[in-house]
């Protein structure tokens, strides 16, 4: 039984719906494992919880978003 787990920022409802869709027909092909046998799990993280460097990526996002103001 294939299990699955994404570790992503949010997504849309119609986001995972297709991530499961397509996680599930890729390891079918490639596992050869049943539809109902697979699992897909989605970690939704906020994006104050990832962080690289020094910054959170919602600091990131506000810097980015600041210099496209100016």
């Amino acid at each position: 039984m294939p299990l699955i787990r994404v570790t992503t920022s949010p997504l849309t409802i119609e986001q995972k719906k297709e991530m499961v869709r397509q996680m599930t027909e890729v390891t079918m092909e490639v596992l050869g494992a049943p539809e109902q046998a697979h699992i897909v799990l989605i970690d939704e993280l906020p994006l104050d919880a990832l962080g690289m460097g020094k910054l959170t990526v919602a600091e990131m996002v506000e810097s980015k978003m600041n210099h496209v103001d100016k």
